[in-house]
Formats: C-alpha cells, structure tokens, sequence
C-alpha cells in the first residue's frame, strides 16, 4: 500500500523568532510548518501556481515544550487524509525525539474562477497520496 507524502525539515531557531523570555514565539510553529510544506511540495512537483489555489482553512497547535534560541529543531509534516477538496497535514515539531508541539494543518484545493473549493486535480491526489509520480 502507498504511503502518503510526508517530509523531515530540521532548522535553527533564530533570534527573531524568540519572545522576551528567549523562548519561540507562538507564531514560530507555521513558519516551521509552512517550511516544511514548501519543500514537500517542492520535492512531489507541485509548483507554485498549483500552491496559489490551495489556501489554509484551519490550524490546530498543542503547544507541549518550549524551543530556545539557538536551539533546533526538527518539523515533521505528513499528509495524513486527502478528501475531495481539501488535505489535511499532521505535523510535530520535536528537539532530541522530545514532541514541543503537534497539530493539523487542513488546506483546500480551489476552483481558479470561482474561488470555491473543489475535487483535487487526480495528479495533485496522486502524489500527496503516494499513489503516482507528478507529470513532469
């Protein structure tokens, strides 16, 4: 059976992105996360005028640790179901295997003219489930 796209994104924590007690800002988390989904896409062939009809329409976060600066950490992000019209990642964002956050992430595939949502293009489902290769 085909497993479904998933990927591993480690990065640093910078100091921008720390709050005054040199813990990460809450809104870290996404940017982690949006990176990690950037270099699926990028490594399943998904281009990003296929990534401009697929918004975000829900994002849940457990916040369970706190990374400092310096610190890094390691995003990892995996489609975890593909419906008709919208996907939804789960995601973890650990330091040495300890889980300091956890959540979904749900995206929708939009029709271009109309703006609403709409049935997954087949070889955008193909390689987000893991059943096929994107056309080149």
């Amino acid at each position: 059976m085909a497993e479904p796209a998933s990927i591993v994104v480690r990065r640093r924590l910078e100091w921008s992105d720390t709050d005054p007690a040199d813990r990460w800002h809450y809104g870290v988390v996404l940017r982690f996360v949006e990176s990690a989904e950037k270099e699926l896409q990028d490594q399943l062939g998904i281009t990003a005028a296929d990534a401009r009809w697929m918004p975000r329409v829900n994002l849940t976060v457990d916040y369970l640790g706190a990374l400092h600066f310096g610190e890094v950490a390691e995003t990892t992000l995996a489609v975890e179901h593909v419906g008709r019209a919208s996907l939804r990642y789960a995601f973890t964002v650990a330091r040495d295997r300890t889980t300091l956050a956890r959540g979904t992430l749900t995206v929708v595939w939009i029709d271009a003219g109309t703006g609403r949502s709409t049935r997954w293009p087949d070889r955008l489902r193909a390689v987000l489930t893991g059943s096929g290769a994107a056309e080149g």
